[in-house]
């Protein structure tokens, strides 16, 4: 029988670096700049897909934000619960790499420690054409990573490290809406992916540094777009695991109550939501 389950993904960034664009892409397997207006607060969407390795349905609820400074407080509002966040910019664009700064900041005070979190350097398709309109390397963005959301974990500090600095993160558990029930959704088509291996691994939730969350996409060839989508949700899935078999521990162990630990918090009808906090 196949499991269930719920995750939202916000998606965040400069304005112009092709949040829209990449969804589209993701979603509708389009490309159409020239009907992609910016976005005004934010744009929900949905996709399911199977995580065959688990024989998991997927349910990735997908936030489009505005990128605008205006709309920034705004972002807020739909971040909120999150279980991955996919922060944006442009490779060929240095001002909308140094915007993630406060971003990661904004994030990592605000959400969970175990998050997961994934930089995606958009528009590689204009770099494939005239390399010299780079202006962000993928080593810088490795290297960030690296730095600001597993400190200590890099051998080296890198030369080419941003000069901004996250603050220390916040205190709490993590968690994300989980369902576990049988079907396949009633008929709806879903999209057969393999994800990679399980082996891989996101340094912000407590492993291994992992590498699979850098990504440079074209939304106009579709080139990694899908790869992102897929290391997410398998770390979703395997994440899930772990809330679940903790959930058991805790459940099975004299004097501990359901809900106690990681912020897991029994509920009616098999959810289990460690993301409802004041």
């Amino acid at each position: 029988m196949a499991q269930s389950l719920e995750a939202k993904i916000v998606v965040l960034g400069a304005q112009g670096v092709g949040k829209t664009s990449l969804l589209t892409r993701y979603i509708k397997n389009q490309f159409t700049p020239a009907n992609t207006t910016s976005t005004v607060g934010a744009n929900f969407l949905a996709k399911k897909v199977i995580d065959i390795e688990s024989d998991t349905v997927v349910r990735l609820q997908l936030w489009d934000t505005a990128g605008q400074e205006r709309f920034r407080a705004i972002s807020r509002i739909y971040y909120r619960g999150a279980n991955a966040c996919i922060l944006c910019y442009s490779i060929t664009d240095q001002n909308s790499f140094e915007e993630i700064g406060p971003w990661l900041t904004e994030l990592r005070r605000n959400l969970p420690t175990d998050v997961i979190i994934h930089v995606v350097g958009t528009k590689a398709d204009i770099v494939a054409g005239d390399p010299s309109l780079r202006e962000v390397p993928f080593e810088r963005c490795i290297a960030y990573v690296a730095d600001n959301l597993a400190p200590g974990m890099s051998s080296t500090p890198p030369a080419t490290a941003t000069p901004f600095q996250l603050e220390p993160p916040t205190s709490g558990g993590g968690g994300y809406r989980q369902l576990f029930t049988s079907g396949s959704g009633g008929g709806t088509n879903l999209d057969g992916a393999r994800s990679p291996s399980s082996k891989r691994s996101s340094g912000f939730w407590g492993q291994e540094v992992g590498w699979d969350c850098c990504h440079e996409v074209s939304a106009e060839s579709g080139e990694g777009v899908e790869e992102v989508f897929r290391v997410i949700t398998r770390k979703l899935v395997e994440q899930n695991k772990a809330m679940s078999q903790q959930l058991l521990s805790a459940s099975q162990t004299p004097g501990i109550t359901p809900g106690e630990q990681g912020g897991l918090v029994d509920g009616a009808g098999g959810y289990f939501d460690g993301m409802m906090r004041p």
